[in-house]
């Protein structure tokens, strides 16, 4: 409800299932949603802990500027911005990340001059190179988002209201892949049991996640279990695993 509330159609996005529980429920979703394909993540219970040992480090420098593009140039813009890059810059290095491993980003929050709330829009580095045009091009940027959340617009000016630089360091994660199948994923069947599924019971097949290899397709309704989750795939739904290890239900016609 928040991403269509948001303007966005969850037909035009897959969906992540994460969590104990998530992937229980995650082809149902998806059906309701028309969101495809379903991803099911390696260790998805475990998913916001890995995500905390392997993310990147991460700095932020933001500052107030409260003034209306009429008052602004682009190099103006330009000054806040790679001050700020270059404060959350020295502290990540002092981190122990080299300045040659940083990337920097940048992001301002904009409104029309005399609203009572801002939008965030991401600023690209290129549009700094070119003073004269990079206010033009922010307030661009910001008209499209504005019009995509609240399909209007307002004659106005533009005022820069907050500006941020995030500086990342690179974090290498050694990449998964598991060895190649035939697609039939019978090595991995552990059991026969029955699911009650769209008001009556139909029998299905149990697969231990750890033994499917890529390429395999696991054909609902079917169960497969691992030590922190159990995916569902439902009847007219496959479950592909991904060489990458991560299960991608998608339906079987339409």
């Amino acid at each position: 409800m928040v991403s269509v509330q948001q303007g966005f159609d969850p037909r035009d996005f897959a969906l992540v299932a994460f969590g104990g529980a998530g992937p229980l429920h995650a082809n149902a979703l998806g059906r309701l949603t028309g969101a495809w394909p379903v991803i099911v993540p390696p260790g998805p219970g475990l998913l916001c802990a890995l995500g905390d040992a392997t993310t990147n480090r991460r700095d932020e420098s933001a500052r107030t500027v409260l003034r209306r593009f009429a008052d602004l140039t682009g190099g103006d813009l330009a000054g806040v911005l790679q001050e700020l890059a270059e404060d959350a810059g020295q502290r990540l290095a002092a981190q122990g990340v080299p300045r040659g491993e940083q990337t920097t980003g940048y992001q301002v929050d904009v409104r029309y001059h005399g609203q009572g709330f801002e939008i965030p829009v991401d600023v690209d580095p290129a549009w700094l190179a070119d003073a004269d045009a990079a206010l033009t091009r922010l307030g661009e940027a910001f008209d499209a988002e504005h019009d995509r959340l609240f399909s209007f617009l307002l004659g106005v000016d533009h005022e820069l209201v907050n500006a941020r630089a995030t500086v990342t360091g690179r974090h290498d994660v050694a990449p998964v892949a598991l060895p190649a199948g035939d697609g039939d994923p019978a090595a991995a069947r552990v059991a026969d049991h029955t699911v009650y599924v769209g008001g009556e019971h139909v029998p299905a097949v149990v697969y231990d996640r750890a033994r499917l290899r890529a390429g395999d397709v696991v054909r609902g309704p079917a169960i497969v279990t691992e030590m922190d989750s159990t995916t569902l795939v439902l009847p007219g739904h496959v479950a592909t695993v991904h060489v990458a290890g991560s299960l991608l239900i998608t339906p079987t016609e339409g």
